[in-house]
């Protein structure tokens, strides 16, 4: 399909820089070009964020957040900067004018001290704009983590992945199993998704495959959890640790379900509520002593032959004694 111009409509017109086009169309979102055409037709060399507000139906913030964009990529400049920079970071500008140099001698530096260990910060727009013309598995990671999530990346987001893939040093494709995680858990906000990944470097999770086991763990946690919780009637959040011996109950012990359920009852029937301490010494005994059955439970509990000799011990005896007992450490 050929089109023109409709002559009418140019008797105003704006100018762009054609870098807008060039290098910003793929990576700009539409905030931040309608903030610039708005500039371009009503800012007059001055940005007043009510204004912008009011003019595009977004907020305030957004309008200041969308500005920001334009003058880190050195499309816009600062009134004050007669030329561009590479980066409008407060460590290009000094702090305060160079003081008088003193007539006194300035004395001998000190012995150094270790510097304390920086916080990471994240790069600048500039930098993330520079990696994804240099890379291209740059490139592919901003582009399916948008797709992931649903939703352009905003400067910030993509601030953060190149954190995580240059200076944390984790794959693309692990950061984008990070972004899939998040989004199976309903939890797309890119701060949550730095914490996660940055876990995963603490912990040594930084190969595909050693995500895959990860993943597959944490899949069967829930699924043991999800069990336990069915089981039990329960609707509160499991904690950490419970995830951890729902999983053991489960998928290393092989627990009966009779058997977990009536562990629960003996835990609410002492302590008034789940505690799966309670509940995991209880169903330990009874893994270590063979007990695989309610049945043999039961018959252990009420002194019968079921369970064998040396494990005859009378069930509630022994929930008093997991209930009072204190460890005691000795040195070796």
């Amino acid at each position: 399909m050929e089109y023109r111009w409709n002559p009418e409509n140019l008797s105003e017109v704006l100018a762009l820089p054609a870098a807008v086009v060039d290098k910003h169309i793929k990576m700009a979102g539409v905030q931040q070009l309608k903030v610039l055409l708005w500039l371009a037709r009503k800012g007059k060399g001055s940005f007043q964020p009510e204004a912008c507000s009011k003019a595009l139906g977004i907020s305030p913030a957004e309008c200041s957040d969308a500005l920001q964009y334009w003058l880190e990529t050195g499309i816009l400049l600062p009134a004050q900067s007669p030329s561009a920079s590479p980066s409008l970071s407060p460590e290009t500008f000094p702090a305060s004018p160079p003081a008088a140099q003193s007539q006194t001698p300035s004395p001998a530096p000190s012995e150094p001290r270790p510097a304390p260990r920086p916080r990471p910060v994240n790069p600048q727009l500039a930098e993330v704009l520079a990696r994804r013309e240099q890379s291209g598995e740059f490139t592919y990671l901003l582009d399916t983590a948008s797709a992931r999530l649903g939703r352009p990346l905003s400067h910030g987001d993509m601030e953060t992945l190149l954190y995580l893939y240059d200076t944390a040093g984790l794959p693309a494709e692990v950061i984008l199993m990070v972004v899939a995680y998040a989004a199976a858990e309903g939890k797309m906000n890119m701060r949550y998704i730095e914490k996660v990944a940055l876990n995963w470097v603490d912990q040594g999770i930084v190969t595909i495959a050693a995500a895959e086991d990860h993943l597959c763990r944490l899949e069967r946690r829930q699924r043991a959890w999800a069990t336990v919780q069915s089981l039990c009637e329960m609707a509160k959040a499991p904690s950490s640790r419970a995830l951890d011996s729902a999983e053991k109950w489960l998928e290393e012990w092989h627990m009966d379900e009779g058997l977990i359920r009536l562990a629960y009852d003996k835990c609410v029937e002492k302590t008034g509520e789940f505690q799966y301490k309670y509940m995991d010494r209880i169903l330990e005994r009874w893994h270590l002593d063979g007990i695989d059955t309610p049945e043999k439970a039961q018959a252990q509990s009420s002194g019968k032959s079921a369970a064998p000799a040396h494990t005859s011990l009378d069930l509630d005896e022994y929930e008093n004694m997991v209930r009072n007992y204190v460890p005691v450490y000795k040195k070796g």
